[in-house]
């Protein structure tokens, strides 16, 4: 889907930093703010999902987004940037 261009790895990695140190460690990662976030088991692919949204950074910045709607990626997306600005 067109949308997926709007997904800025920079500020998604900056947002997986945020919940590491802040949120709250379990079994699947850490949660933070309707966020929850991973690794894969060497460290090179980065897992941040939401409830509706998986987004899935790759080495070298690649990355694929999993979403049922615009509206849900949108959601996603803003939650990104109010964590990244906060």
């Amino acid at each position: 889907m067109e949308e997926e261009h709007k997904v800025d790895v920079k500020q998604a990695l900056r947002v997986f930093n945020r919940v590491t140190r802040d949120g709250r460690k379990t079994h699947d990662g850490w949660h933070y703010q309707g966020l929850t976030v991973s690794t894969d088991f060497d460290g090179y692919t980065v897992f941040i999902h939401s409830n509706r949204v998986k987004l899935s950074i790759f080495f070298h910045n690649k990355f694929s987004v999993d979403y049922q709607n615009s509206n849900d990626l949108q959601e996603f997306l803003d939650l990104l940037a109010r964590l990244d600005r906060d």
